[in-house]
């Protein structure tokens, strides 16, 4: 027959309790829960900064688009001025500055020299020395859009070569014979011929909101 055998515990001891589990990871939770919540803001922060930035680059193409649009103005500004040009300063350099009359545009009677966007200098064509760029800055406002937020500047120059005077316009600018010379079919008689059709090059600077620029290039002939 098996004995029981038991074990007597002291008066006023106790035992030790074995560490809950569950306790022991409360922390832990707290931990990631912190920091998958400054990964959500960051995350948030992200894609507000890129919706701001895709509206900014919209409104700037936006405006970018209008200026371009504007620049139909300068050329009907150029248009319009061309026949002043030929009639009294055709053979003249005309500036803002150096002009009683003070045109809203800057004309040149040779043609000049471009940098590498293909926008003219102040450097005749063909001349000696470096070419310095058109200090836009002095140019007036040849016209206005869209409540004067859009404004335009030009500068007009002949394209031809050689200091002005020019004598030979076929020879020495781009140009076309006139067409429409007649005459008497006499032998030696006079022939008379039209006059040549000279071309100008127009260039456009339009300024937007937003500081956006736009050059606009056009060639006229008259």
């Amino acid at each position: 027959m098996e004995q029981l055998t038991t074990v007597a515990t002291p008066v006023g001891c106790r035992l030790p309790r074995a560490r809950s589990a569950a306790g022991s990871q409360q922390g832990m939770v707290l931990f990631i829960a912190l920091i998958v919540l400054v990964a959500m803001t960051l995350a948030g922060l992200a894609l507000v900064r890129s919706v701001d930035t895709a509206n900014v680059i919209a409104g700037n193409l936006a405006f970018k688009q209008s200026t371009l649009q504007a620049g139909d103005l300068g050329v009907e500004a150029a248009v319009t001025a061309l026949p002043t040009i030929i009639a009294g300063s055709v053979d003249t350099d005309l500036t803002p500055a150096a002009s009683s009359t003070n045109p809203n545009y800057w004309y040149y009677a040779s043609r000049r020299e471009t940098d590498t966007y293909g926008v003219p200098t102040q450097k005749q064509n063909g001349a000696a020395g470096a070419a310095a760029a058109i200090d836009w800055s002095q140019l007036p406002i040849a016209t206005t859009t869209a409540g004067g937020s859009v404004r335009v500047q030009m500068v007009i120059d002949r394209l031809c070569n050689g200091p002005p005077p020019v004598t030979d316009l076929l020879a020495n600018c781009f140009a076309e014979a006139g067409v429409g010379g007649s005459g008497s079919q006499k032998a030696g008689a006079s022939i008379f011929t039209a006059t040549p059709t000279v071309y100008y090059r127009l260039t456009a600077r339009v300024t937007g909101p937003r500081n956006t620029v736009s050059m606009v290039q056009a060639i006229l002939s008259r």
